[in-house]
């Protein structure tokens, strides 16, 4: 099989399991849902590019562990690691009390595999299904906050390419800068861990964690919240796509114009004068290095990134003071 990555270039992909669970429904489903929440905003916004989808890049991640020789089993879990995101982004974390750890989705990555055929397609090709659902034990796929792995690095590179000609410049420098060691994923090169952290910063203030980024996810589980009280959506529909939801939602007129007031979302940050102090979960990486066969953390080495790093915990920490202008 072979598929074009705006990352990662054009891979042959050649493991059957790999193919096959990549055609399954669910998989497939993740191609209606995007990363961010670019199909509710005009073209003007910084987020109207921000049309990765959820299938993009859990193939990304699959595809990253391979590049590091990861085992065929955390291949798959990095595949499926998403599978049970929600429509609309991390609305439905602000929706459900999430929006510090954006992490709703994760109590049904289970029930979602389970419920599809996608044990079947791990038994025909004799892999055990236990083993994918026991995520925890693949260390190069996920590790906590602010450790570099897999997942972390495809959002990263996947979403800054897009906004970032520095990062699309330096996709294979980056790359060729990790290694994995200890079964974790470093860097073998400071500059370049600092740039990747710098950067990292730097996408978590234009995407990730900001305050617009807030306001929206908040008007958006605002709007989920209604479509919920008027009987329109159900839990059920969270676990389908962007537009099949949208559709529905669009059929009330009073939910169609809080949609249009999203779109022409204005705000500004006045800590004395706000209508909403909003947090989002804070991204930060600080990278190991490995160096003179000793591995260091990038903050122990480099004191400038250590400040950098603490500046940006301690103020995004705070939240953000939202006063909206106009929509």
């Amino acid at each position: 099989m072979l598929y074009h990555d705006n990352v990662y270039g054009r891979v042959e992909i050649k493991e059957q399991v790999l193919i096959d669970l990549i055609n399954s429904k669910p998989m497939q489903r993740l191609k209606g849902v995007n990363q961010g929440p670019s199909f509710l905003l005009k073209s003007n916004s910084v987020f109207a590019k921000y049309r990765n989808t959820r299938f993009e890049h859990s193939v990304g991640v699959s595809l990253l562990l391979k590049r590091f020789n990861a085992s065929l089993n955390e291949q798959i879990a990095g595949l499926l690691h998403d599978i049970s995101h929600t429509v609309f982004s991390h609305a439905t974390d602000f929706l459900f009390n999430r929006h510090t750890q954006h992490d709703y989705h994760e109590k049904f990555h289970d029930k979602i595999i389970l419920d599809s055929n996608i044990p079947q397609i791990l038994k025909k090709n004799n892999i055990n299904l236990e083993e994918i659902l026991d995520e925890k034990k693949f260390t190069l796929l996920e590790k906590e906050l602010p450790d570099l792995c897999i997942d972390r690095i495809d959002y990263f590179l996947r979403d800054m390419i897009i906004y970032d000609p520095e990062i699309k410049t330096n996709v294979n420098t980056i790359l060729d800068s990790l290694m994995r060691f200890n079964n974790e994923i470093v860097f073998n090169n400071e500059n370049t861990a600092k740039l990747f952290s710098e950067k990292f910063i730097e996408a978590n203030k234009l995407l990730w964690c900001n305050p617009y980024q807030s306001i929206l996810f908040k008007y958006i589980s605002d709007v989920l919240k209604l479509g919920f009280s008027k009987h329109i959506i159900t839990q059920e529909d969270l676990f389908t796509t962007d537009k099949e939801v949208l559709t529905k939602l669009k059929n009330d007129n009073e939910i169609v114009e809080e949609i249009n007031q999203i779109s022409n979302l204005k705000i500004v940050l006045d800590e004395n004068d706000y209508d909403y102090h909003l947090k989002s979960k804070v991204r930060y990486v600080d990278p190991k290095i490995y160096t003179y066969e000793k591995i260091f953390k990038l903050s122990e080495i480099d004191t400038s990134y250590r400040k950098v790093m603490n500046d940006f915990i301690k103020q995004t920490s705070r939240g953000f003071f939202i006063k909206v202008v106009d929509k």
